[in-house]
C-alpha cells in the first residue's frame, strides 16, 4: 500500500511538472489546448500552462533561415529573358538564395502555425513564390543587360529589390518575413554560351576602341601643346640669338674700326691676307689683270729669274694659277 501511494505521488508530481515550460532564445512557443492555438510567447523565459494533455506547447524556430532555389541536388531551372536586338528571348540558368524568418509578432506566429505548420511547408511555399517572381522579372529584363560588363547598366540592386518587395507582399499573410533575395549564380545553357561570349567580346572591343580613341585624342593634344611650346622656345631663342649676333657684329665692327684707325696699312694687309686664305685653294684659278688691286701683294712677291725679280708685264693680262 505504501508503494502504491508513493507511485501515485510521483505520478502526480510528474504530471504537475508539465504545467511549466521554458522558452529558449531561439524559439517561439505557442500554447494549444486540445490542438487549438491558445496564446503565443515570443520572449524567452519560463511559462505556465495546464498539464498535458489539456495544454501542449508547439515550438518554432525564430532565427534567420536561408532558402536556396533550386535546392542543392535538384536540376537547374531555365528562365526566358527578353532580347530586344534579335526579338527572340534567350534562356538563362539562375540560382538564388532567400533569407527569411517568422515575423516576430504573436499574431504573425499564429498565422504561420495555422497556414504553414512547419518549416518544410513554409520553404516549399516560399520557393514557389520566389521562382515565380524571378521568372516574371527575368521575362521583363533585356538579355544584354544581364551579360553587360557595365555595373551601372546591369542594375542588379534594383532587380533584386523589386523581387524582394513583391515576395514580401505575397507571403505577408503567412506570417513570413522575407529579409533579402539575392542572385548567387547566373549561367547560360550550353546552346546560348557561344552567343553570350561573342556579345561580351564585341562589347569589350567597343570599350577598348573607345579607350584607344580617347588616348589618341589626348596624345594629339599633348603633341600639339608640345609643338606649340617648342615653337615658342625656338622663336625666343632665335630672337635672343639675333640680338646677340647683332651686338657681337656691332662690337666687332667697332673693334675693326678702332684697329683700322690705328694703322690703316697694316689693317689693309691683314684683311688682304684673310681674303687670300678664304679665296684660294689648290683648285682655284683666277684670271685678273696685272694691275688688279687684289693681286697687289702677290705681284710684290713675283718669282726671281736670273738673280733679279722679274717685273710683271703690264702690257698683257696676267694669266697664271694662283695658290695659297
Amino acid at each position: 500500500m505504501r508503494w502504491l501511494v508513493l507511485l501515485i505521488v510521483v505520478g502526480l508530481l510528474a504530471w504537475g511538472s508539465t504545467c511549466f515550460f521554458a522558452v529558449d532564445q531561439t524559439q517561439y512557443a505557442i500554447v494549444t489546448r486540445f490542438g487549438d492555438p491558445l496564446r503565443t510567447r515570443i520572449e524567452p523565459g519560463l511559462g505556465f500552462k495546464y498539464p498535458w494533455p489539456i495544454d501542449t506547447v508547439v515550438r518554432l524556430d525564430n532565427r534567420l533561415m536561408v532558402l536556396e532555389t533550386p535546392a542543392p541536388g535538384q536540376p537547374d531551372k531555365e528562365y526566358l529573358t527578353e532580347d530586344k536586338q534579335s526579338g527572340i528571348g534567350k534562356n538563362v540558368v539562375v540560382t538564388t538564395f532567400t533569407c527569411w524568418r517568422i515575423k516576430p509578432d504573436p499574431q504573425a506566429v499564429l498565422r504561420f502555425l495555422k497556414t504553414m505548420g512547419d518549416r518544410r511547408s513554409a520553404e516549399a511555399r516560399l520557393a514557389d513564390v520566389v521562382l515565380s517572381e524571378l521568372g516574371s522579372a527575368l521575362g521583363r529584363t533585356d538579355f544584354s543587360v544581364l551579360i553587360s560588363t557595365d555595373a551601372k547598366r546591369r542594375g542588379w540592386e534594383e532587380f533584386t529589390e523589386g523581387i524582394l518587395e513583391r515576395c514580401q507582399q505575397r507571403v505577408a499573410n503567412y506570417g513570413i518575413e522575407v529579409v533579402d533575395v539575392r542572385i548567387s549564380r547566373l549561367n547560360f545553357p550550353e546552346q546560348n554560351r557561344r552567343n553570350v561570349f561573342d556579345r561580351m567580346r564585341a562589347e569589350r572591343e567597343t570599350i577598348a576602341a573607345r579607350y584607344r580613341s580617347e588616348g589618341e585624342q589626348k596624345a594629339a593634344e599633348i603633341r600639339a601643346q608640345a609643338d606649340r611650346e617648342r615653337d615658342e622656345i625656338l622663336a625666343k631663342a632665335q630672337e635672343e640669338a639675333t640680338k646677340t649676333r647683332g651686338a657681337a657684329d656691332a662690337e666687332a665692327a667697332r673693334i675693326y674700326a678702332e684697329a683700322f684707325d690705328q694703322d690703316r696699312d697694316f689693317y689693309e694687309f691683314l684683311r688682304t691676307l684673310e681674303a687670300y686664305e678664304k679665296t684660294f685653294d689648290e683648285t682655284t684659278t683666277l684670271i685678273l689683270s696685272s694691275d688688279s688691286e687684289f693681286l697687289r701683294l702677290l705681284n710684290r712677291a713675283a718669282p726671281v729669274r736670273g738673280g733679279a725679280a722679274e717685273a710683271p708685264d703690264e702690257r698683257h693680262p696676267a694669266s697664271q694659277p694662283a695658290g695659297n
